[in-house]
């Protein structure tokens, strides 16, 4: 938004100042997001000038990017998953009511001028919970940068990058990219590699219970063929030396690894509770299918990356320029 020539100001608990001056930033000393809500509303509001886009679920904004999805949508998903004593006692988790209020303010038209839907998937769930106009819900996806986030075309890389990992060279490898692995479904991912035959090998980059998931891949079979990457390894590499995508999450209003993966050239294996899904032609698993169903519905990915059958088309549809002068159109009409 600087860059087109617009003062900003960024209004945050943390954010690093600029640099090169393109904005101010304005510290909110609080420590959640109804706490920093209400910091917003009461004392920043009123003096705001300009357009305010929010991507906080806030109160008192032209346009909500709503990139965490709906909150109430989630709970609902993660109940299925849950024993019954977890089911029961959700209802009384303070967090949880905090949040729920704040949301259904956030989506009260009286409050917020537009929404930005990352997907379809959660643009549905506003629709479904909230009575708030559709014809005041955008879709903008995230968008992806094609020129970093390429296929590899340089065999020698991929080779470096399998040493490295110690990865044998022609394994086929899944990669799961994401943070929080109840939530991103790495459980699900370690069954369904090792319900291929032979048993595949999963590259694993991101923050989570990594104990738990060694524990279930040593009573699967796969333990030996589990890689757990440092933090700070570039999702890149993780993409190149891996031979598809896997991301069977519980909740995701639109995973941008997955858009990164595809975007990469990988065939992607996702959930329909991935808004990702919409953008990307992935193979979807169910919650409802059982492992050897699921299990065979993975299989056309169970083989070594092909460069033949990178989809242009599709990568060409994840070009992240279009989503950012979407975004300026819609702060522009809010001015």
């Amino acid at each position: 938004f600087a860059a087109r020539g617009w003062r900003v100001r960024v209004v945050a608990e943390e954010w690093p100042p600029a640099e090169d001056g393109h904005y101010d930033v304005i510290r909110a000393p609080t420590n959640s997001p109804p706490a920093f809500s209400r910091h917003w509303s009461e004392r920043l509001a009123p003096s705001a000038e300009g357009v305010v886009f929010s991507m906080e679920r806030t109160v008192r904004q032209h346009l909500y990017r709503a990139g965490d999805g709906v909150h109430a949508a989630w709970l609902e998903r993660r109940a299925a998953t849950r024993p019954l004593l977890g089911r029961l006692l959700a209802p009384f988790n303070l967090k949880h009511r905090a949040v729920l209020r704040l949301e259904r303010a956030t989506f009260n038209p009286a409050f917020t001028g537009k929404v930005i839907a990352n997907s379809p998937m959660v643009r549905d769930e506003i629709l479904a919970r909230f009575p708030y106009p559709a014809d005041r819900i955008e879709i903008v996806p995230p968008g992806v940068d094609l020129a970093r986030f390429a296929p590899c075309r340089d065999a020698g890389r991929r080779e470096a990058l399998r040493l490295r990992f110690s990865l044998p060279r022609d394994a086929v490898v899944w990669a799961f990219v994401g943070s929080g692995f109840a939530r991103k479904g790495l459980a699900h991912a370690i069954h369904l590699a090792a319900a291929q035959s032979p048993p595949l090998w999963l590259l694993v980059l991101g923050r989570g219970r990594r104990n738990a998931a060694e524990r279930l891949a040593e009573r699967v079979g796969i333990r030996a063929r589990l890689r757990f990457l440092p933090a700070e390894t570039p999702a890149l590499d993780a993409y190149h030396a891996a031979d598809a995508f896997i991301l069977p999450t519980v909740y995701d209003p639109c995973a941008n690894a997955t858009l990164e993966a595809a975007a990469c050239g990988l065939p992607v294996i996702t959930t329909p509770a991935n808004g990702a899904a919409a953008y990307v032609a992935p193979i979807l698993v169910e919650p409802s299918l059982d492992l050897a169903a699921a299990a065979e519905r993975c299989a056309p990915a169970a083989r070594p990356f092909d460069l033949a059958r990178v989809n242009e088309e599709l990568r060409a549809r994840l070009d992240e320029k279009p989503c950012w002068d979407a975004l300026a159109r819609l702060v522009e009409l809010a001015a």
